[in-house]
């Protein structure tokens, strides 16, 4: 019986004491150190989430920056367009002296060709001046020597140029060198063949410069087909024996 009543008592004492509270009065590490208390990992990993989230809310993008570049560059490419107008300008104007430069040359060069063949015509006109200067004494066959003379001379100064004369009687016709103006019957003769040169054509360089007027060669129609056309009888005539 005496040994419940003391372990009564026991936790009745026990029982005063406020849980959470060192006994006998003593104060904790804490409160007899005076610092504060320590953050356990947990509480610091927060605070460093909280802190990075207001550091992200208040940095603004260097705006300022980024609008000097653009400017910067927006001068660079006004620059660079300047440049190359200028340039499109320079090539356009060496263009055009180049074009006139070279139309003025060839006005010249053409000139001077022309220059030298008007300098060869001179001596055929000179001796067609002397042909009309002749005396009344005169025999039309010196005269047709002289003038003879005066026309080897000017075609030898066409050859020189490179005119030169078609050849056409006795060929055969070329709708590419030919013109036919003229057909003839001619049963000797084969088809197409040029019998006469009306009109003398001319080539410069290989190059046609008047085609040749020229009679040719047709075989001659067969006089007894004619006949046997006229005594054939039209319907008409056909008709009228018919009734008789």
């Amino acid at each position: 019986m005496s040994e419940e009543l003391k372990k009564d008592e026991v936790a009745d004492g026990d029982s005063s004491i406020p849980p959470n509270e060192p006994a006998d009065g003593a104060s904790t590490g804490v409160e007899s150190s005076g610092e504060t208390p320590e953050l356990t990992t947990t509480e610091e990993s927060g605070n460093q989430a909280e802190g990075s989230e207001d550091n992200a809310q208040t940095e603004v993008p260097p705006a300022p920056a980024e609008g000097a570049a653009s400017a910067q560059q927006i001068e660079t490419l006004e620059k660079e367009k300047q440049e190359l107008y200028e340039r499109l300008l320079r090539k356009q104007a060496e263009f055009e002296n180049f074009r006139k430069r070279t139309e003025k040359e060839k006005h010249e060069f053409f000139d001077y060709t022309l220059f030298h063949f008007v300098q060869g015509v001179l001596p055929v006109l000179d001796g067609l001046e002397r042909g009309l200067a002749v005396t009344e004494g005169e025999t039309v066959e010196n005269y047709k020597k002289g003038i003879e003379l005066i026309l080897k001379q000017f075609r030898d100064l066409l050859s020189g140029v490179g005119v030169q004369p078609i050849r056409a009687t006795g060929k055969m016709f070329d709708p590419n060198l030919h013109q036919a103006v003229m057909r003839e019957e001619n049963g000797a003769l084969p088809e197409n063949e040029i019998i006469e040169e009306l009109q003398r054509g001319y080539t410069f360089k290989e190059r046609l410069l008047r085609p040749s007027m020229v009679k040719v060669a047709v075989p001659a129609s067969d006089p007894d087909d004619a006949e046997n056309v006229a005594a054939e009888p039209t319907p008409e005539t056909a008709d009228e024996e018919s009734l008789q």
